[in-house]
């Protein structure tokens, strides 16, 4: 029976693919997640505070017929790269080392933790695809971008200088307004089995931070930051193409 179910639904699948729009020889509006991997390289004041780190995050991009696009998305920061070290220098031992309740030493990690949501429109242009709805597009994105230190160690090491009260004082939290210029290439297999993208992106954030009181610098960090990220991304597509009004399929 379960043999039975499943022929009959990728029979179905197969039935449902070839009733809808062809993506050969059409150009079509076609709705796209897409999930994404990147490298980012910090330039500007960002260069100065975090090393090369790693992204992951989520796409959604909508195709007009005559190659708009429009969409948003979502990408989750993180790396070990921290350059701006200096934030615990008031409470290390000379080693290093956080010195616990109990007397006991305690190793700390540095790493960074940030995300980016953007809104983001452009255009496609047919340019070296297998079809008209494939080929090399360039967008506009206007959104938001947040970092911070995050500081690691044991857990549930009782270390009375770090604990939720205090931590928040030594790690950066820093955001603001985002502005990010892309161009890449995004390809739709004419089977629809072979979809994928990958883009070169410059985001400029304006950031400040948004902790009231740095503990290591007894005050309050009023300046401005121009946070700079060159940004290699690439995903898969999931094309999500449409047979009638109001119903969508993956492929």
């Amino acid at each position: 029976m379960l043999k039975q179910s499943l022929s009959i639904f990728f029979l179905l699948l197969t039935i449902k693919a070839q009733a809808q729009v062809n993506v050969k020889d059409s150009l079509v509006r076609v709705p796209m997640l897409i999930p994404t991997v990147g490298l980012g390289i910090p330039t500007q004041d960002f260069s100065q505070r975090f090393g090369t780190f790693a992204q992951v995050g989520l796409d959604f991009l909508w195709k007009t017929p005559k190659g708009w696009l429009g969409g948003v998305d979502y990408q989750f920061l993180f790396g070990s790269q921290v350059k701006e070290t200096n934030v615990l220098d008031g409470i290390l031992t000379d080693d290093n080392f956080l010195i616990g309740a109990d007397g006991t030493l305690y190793d700390v990690r540095f790493q960074l933790r940030g995300m980016r949501a953007m809104a983001k429109l452009g255009r496609q242009f047919p340019i070296w695809g297998p079809n008209k709805n494939s080929g090399v597009f360039g967008t506009l994105g206007i959104g938001f971008l947040q970092h911070r230190i995050r500081l690691e160690f044991q857990r549930n090491a009782d270390i009375p200088q770090l604990d939720q009260t205090y931590i928040k004082g030594y790690d950066r939290l820093s955001n603001g307004l985002g502005i990010s210029p892309a161009i890449g290439y995004f390809f739709l297999g004419n089977k629809r089995r072979v979809n994928f993208f990958a883009s070169i992106e410059y985001l400029a954030g304006f950031t400040q931070n948004r902790r009231s009181y740095n503990y290591d610098q007894n005050s309050a960090d009023l300046s401005k930051r121009t946070d700079g990220i060159l940004c290699i991304r690439a995903g898969w597509i999931l094309p999500l193409y449409e047979r009638k009004p109001d119903e969508y399929y993956f492929y």
